[in-house]
């Protein structure tokens, strides 16, 4: 059976080191009202258990307070970066994948390309041909601009040091279920599954899709739609 115009949605990649090295690479295949077909979430065995690396990840404290019993629970495996590319090309190709979606879409693609390069591989990961979604532009344009989002962020104080609205994925999903006390998980594919709900939720608002759109710094247009002035304000908020 060929399923279409389905999205593959790619949590915000646990990585580690200036190189962007990927440690847990996960993802959802859904379709645009985020119904899941298939998910997927693998440790990448070169990375995980390389511990020069892994004491540089941000979220170091994961390794025992989830990853840990993941791996003792069998929710998640070990697995060489070889194989966890080729199970993301099949599922491509299975459920003829239409779109490769992720919040923050341009830093997750480059930091899966530059693992891929360093650990001695030449070739594209995406092989074949999708359209790309950045769900924070997507966001940013629909759901996160609205005024009901600025009044909700300011009175809870969604508000970062530098006076911008947080427009990340955890403030994303709180404003989109309504559990405005939600707290992000930091590993891939408990992001995913939030990704994929704030996507289908950007989906009903029945806007332009924003295909091909990123590392456009989306946070902007929150702020400037809700009368703050970026520029004043600087440096990047997710």
């Amino acid at each position: 059976m060929t399923i279409k115009k389905l999205a593959l949605t790619v949590a915000d990649t646990e990585t580690v080191g200036l190189e962007g090295w990927v440690y847990d690479f996960s993802w959802v295949c859904c379709d645009r009202q985020g119904n899941r077909m298939i998910e997927r979430t693998f440790l990448v065995e070169e990375i995980f258990t390389d511990p020069d690396k892994m004491m540089g990840a941000f979220y170091a404290g994961k390794h025992f307070t989830h990853y840990a019993r993941m791996l003792q629970d069998g929710e998640i495996r070990l697995t060489p970066w070889l194989d966890i590319i080729a199970q993301l090309r099949a599922d491509l190709e299975e459920f003829d994948i239409d779109v490769f979606a992720a919040y923050n879409a341009g830093f997750d693609i480059r930091v899966i390309q530059q693992t891929h390069q360093a650990l001695g591989h030449t070739d594209k990961v995406l092989s074949r041909p999708v359209k790309i979604l950045d769900i924070w532009q997507f966001a940013c344009e629909t759901k996160l601009s609205q005024k009901q989002y600025a009044s909700i962020a300011r009175r809870l104080g969604w508000v970062s040091p530098a006076g911008n609205i947080k427009t990340g994925a955890e403030f994303a999903h709180r404003y989109c279920s309504g559990d405005h006390s939600f707290i992000e998980d930091h590993t891939g594919l408990s992001d995913a599954r939030i990704e994929v709900e704030i996507m289908a939720e950007c989906f009903r608002q029945k806007k332009r899709v924003p295909y091909g759109v990123v590392n456009a710094s989306p946070w902007r247009l929150v702020n400037k739609n809700a009368g703050d002035d970026p520029h004043i304000h600087g440096g990047i908020t997710r």
